[in-house]
């Protein structure tokens, strides 16, 4: 009994793992594409990397396009950094691991309006919180004008009557 017990716990182990990861639509996709892009250019980067899970995606229709907001892990391949997109880069079973954070914006046609990629790969100076950032990378092609405005929100200018 004990002989089935043990591979059935494996496999739901494994199917527990790989389950969790969310179905990413042709937009997120996208945007995944254009975070590792973005990622393999960075010149302390050496070595390929390969996306092992995407913890999460969630996607934001905007009047100027769609923002993809990413969360996933990397692993060292045994390939340099320029033959990234080769099939036989395989992962490296002691690789280094990054955990990522992609903001991007693309328009309706699939241009990049805005990225923004944190994958700690160097501890370098102080840098605004990466949720600002993303922030401004939602707010990209935007129009400036359309800001939606909340009740009470100028308020205290027109309270403030002159004497």
């Amino acid at each position: 009994m004990k002989c089935l017990l043990i591979p059935l716990a494996l496999w739901l182990g494994m199917v527990g793992i790989h389950g969790t990861e969310p179905e990413l639509s042709e937009t997120q996709r996208r945007g995944l594409q254009v975070a590792l892009e973005e990622f393999h250019k960075h010149p302390p980067v050496q070595w390929a990397f390969q996306e092992t899970s995407v913890d999460s995606a969630e996607e934001t229709i905007f009047s100027a396009g769609t923002f993809v907001r990413l969360e996933f892990k990397l692993q060292q391949t045994s390939c340099l950094k320029k033959d990234w997109k080769k099939p036989e880069c395989k992962i490296k079973p002691n690789g280094r691991k990054r955990k990522c954070l992609a903001c991007i914006k693309l328009d309706t046609t699939g241009k990049v309006l805005g990225r923004m990629v944190h994958c700690p790969t160097m501890r370098q100076g102080p840098q605004e919180s990466q949720e600002s950032q993303c922030s401004k990378v939602a707010q990209s092609g935007e129009d400036p004008r359309s800001n939606h405005f909340f009740p009470g929100q100028f308020a205290f200018s027109r309270a403030l009557k002159p004497k």
